[in-house]
């Protein structure tokens, strides 16, 4: 095993370790750390993993904040990267783990802190659930208790995020369907578990996701942003450039041999394919269209058809893995989809194994290298929302033991709205900065997050009810709320 990988591994641990205790984004991790706050109210909500962290703390009374759940994800990912090195040795039939495979993961793994707050989210979540898919999907005989665990899986991910817990189960009877072991018990294995998931928290908090999710997903469709046909093309226009990326290539490498007119035609292109997809500041989609590069590459230089038939099959469903697991996202699958790469790395790895190509040698070289650019971009120097993660240096205290660092001008802001906010339990945030009242330690009403006037008029169709109110004006509020506020124009 390359020694660079364990060294990049090491370096980008002490990077997320360093920063486990700085900055803090107020609009998408805000949401995520209500979401694990055992008091926050989650009516008709599509995203419902908050029913584990209450029953944790029912059970416990242990609640998890804004470093706690760091370290949740950084944990998860070490889980994810254990399963998707036993999905390798699964599939290469080989007799022991790869410490090789293990890193390579991890490191695929940590390309998630490019784009994204550092807690732990739906979107994490969904990856290493993906990955623990992969580890049972591909492990050898049909058992009951696999069947189980699958079905467990899949319960899972209807809690973190529903589109891809249907997708996924589509997978799981379609891959059944092939190896002809579809059965009425295998069929009752994957219902099985989410009932008895559905019954304990029924039982236990008086919620579930089936009572959430009638109404939740009606509200969440009716946002612009969330319509159908809206949801669909955030994936297929991804899926677009990288083609349209991945085409280019392939005719390039399969009709010109020299390496040096290769790069001539190829780079302009890219380049080109860069620059009109960059919509916002971030450049994470700069890896995104390299991997289609890849996949030319190999596309060009070996025949898929040469692979076995079983590596084929393992293929093709990681090069549509990413896709299929961003599926129902509203944001840009060429923004967000750095999240998804490890399974893209797993696909060439796969063939290169099969095909005795050179490839894993600039597989290890470029994600060491990656992965240390994904991890301090996007963690110290741009993280999301924020200002450098090395601003953040002064101590402020959200809830009684728990701490965060910030700058000295967000601690400004919050003793000031503190004395405005007053003893309100409750403190409702529109739009986009469920994080400012969780940090001045209240919770919201009805919901963990409120993003747009039309579901805030759905949550308050009379209005604010006299509510205190933090407003970022970045949206009218409903014509029916009154004019009492306290305006948040910037937060960085």
């Amino acid at each position: 095993m390359p020694k660079l990988l364990p060294v990049s591994t090491l370096i980008c641990l002490a990077l997320i370790l360093v920063g486990i205790n700085r900055g803090f984004d107020v609009s998408d991790e805000g949401f995520y750390v209500l979401l694990a706050h055992p008091f926050q109210e989650n009516q008709s909500g599509i995203f419902n993993y908050d029913l584990f962290f209450k029953l944790f703390y029912q059970f416990t009374g242990i609640h998890f904040g804004i470093v706690g759940l760091r370290i949740l994800r950084l944990l998860s990912y070490g889980l994810g990267a254990f399963a998707l090195a036993v999905f390798y040795r699964n599939v290469g039939s080989e007799n022991q783990l790869s410490p090789k495979i293990f890193l390579l993961s991890l490191l695929g793994l940590f390309a998630g802190y490019g784009f994204l707050p550092a807690s732990l989210s739906y979107n994490h979540l969904s990856v290493v659930l993906a990955a623990f898919w992969l580890a049972l999907i591909s492990s050898q005989g049909f058992v009951w208790k696999k069947c189980l665990c699958i079905g467990l899986l899949i319960a899972l991910l209807v809690y973190v995020k529903v589109t891809t817990a249907l997708l996924i189960g589509v997978l799981t009877l379609g891959i059944w369907v092939f190896e002809k072991r579809l059965n009425g018990k295998a069929l009752l294995s994957l219902i099985i578990p989410f009932f008895a998931l559905e019954v304990l928290f029924f039982s236990t908090l008086g919620q579930s996701a089936i009572f959430r999710l009638q109404e939740g997903l009606a509200v969440q469709t009716a946002r612009a942003d969330y319509h159908w046909w809206t949801l669909i093309k955030h994936t297929a226009v991804g899926g677009f450039w990288c083609l349209l990326v991945f085409g280019n290539a392939f005719l390039v490498f399969r009709m010109i041999k020299k390496p040096i007119f290769q790069a001539l035609l190829v780079l302009p292109s890219f380049l080109l394919v860069f620059f009109l997809t960059r919509v916002t500041e971030e450049w994470n989609h700069f890896f995104l269209l390299s991997a289609a590069v890849v996949w030319a590459l190999l596309f060009a230089q070996s025949r898929f058809s040469q692979l076995a038939s079983q590596a084929q099959v393992w293929t093709l469903l990681l090069l549509v893995f990413p896709f299929v697991l961003h599926l129902g996202s509203n944001v840009y699958w060429l923004r967000i989809g750095i999240h998804y790469l490890v399974f893209w790395i797993l696909a060439w790895l796969i063939w290169e194994k099969n095909q005795g190509l050179q490839v894993g040698k600039w597989v290890n070289y470029g994600l060491a290298g990656a992965s240390l650019v994904w991890v301090f971009n996007g963690l110290w120097w741009h993280p999301f929302e924020q200002k450098e993660l090395w601003k953040n240096t002064e101590s402020w205290e959200y809830m009684p033991g728990k701490t965060i660092l910030l700058t000295p001008d967000q601690l400004f802001s919050l003793e000031k709205l503190q004395t405005e906010v007053g003893e309100e339990e409750e403190v409702l945030a529109a739009y986009r900065i469920s994080g400012i009242p969780f940090l001045l330690g209240k919770t919201l009403p009805k919901s963990p997050g409120f993003w747009d006037q039309e579901q805030l008029s759905y949550f308050f169709p009379k209005g604010d009810d006299g509510k205190v109110i933090l407003y970022h004006p970045i949206q009218d509020l409903p014509d029916h709320f009154s004019n009492d506020h306290i305006i948040i124009n910037s937060w960085e």
